[in-house]
């Protein structure tokens, strides 16, 4: 009886981790970073929080392992007073057998320098969509040269 009972609690606990890749709620985000730039291979470079109004663009950069589906995600800016100033979207296609590259960087930018953007100084924030979910929330903050 008691090798019944330990045997029936393994089974439910293997079922349980099983179940963390199926479940429609998870997805595989690696890494994510604001940044000043994104390079020619895709890599985030100057990551900060803070902006002048004379930087040229704020980037919201995701690593994301890729799976068998195909991911689309869209990033949605913010004014400080917390209207929508901004959308962009991309797509992560799926994993294309095992040889095929198993992380995905994709990034947004927002440009700042000669637009609103640098006329409104502040804390901003980007979500982060994947799939319809949101998954992100980054803040960060715009400062005029004046504020200095």
């Amino acid at each position: 009886m008691r090798v019944r009972v330990v045997a029936l609690i393994v089974l439910v606990l293997l079922l349980m981790g099983g179940l963390g890749a199926s479940n429609p709620l998870f997805f595989p985000l690696s890494e994510h970073t604001i940044a000043k730039e994104i390079s020619p291979s895709g890599m985030p470079l100057y990551r900060t929080n803070t902006f002048s109004s004379d930087d040229e663009q704020v980037a919201s950069w995701l690593l994301i392992w890729r799976d068998a589906k195909p991911h689309t995600v869209e990033w949605r800016w913010y004014w400080p007073e917390g209207r929508t100033y901004a959308r962009s979207f991309s797509n992560v296609p799926p994993i294309d057998g095992f040889t095929g590259m198993w992380a995905a960087p994709v990034w947004s930018n927002l440009k700042i320098k000669g637009t609103d953007v640098a006329r409104m100084p502040g804390t901003w924030k980007v979500d982060v969509i994947v799939d319809y979910r949101k998954i992100l929330t980054e803040y960060f903050t715009i400062n005029s040269p004046e504020a200095y």
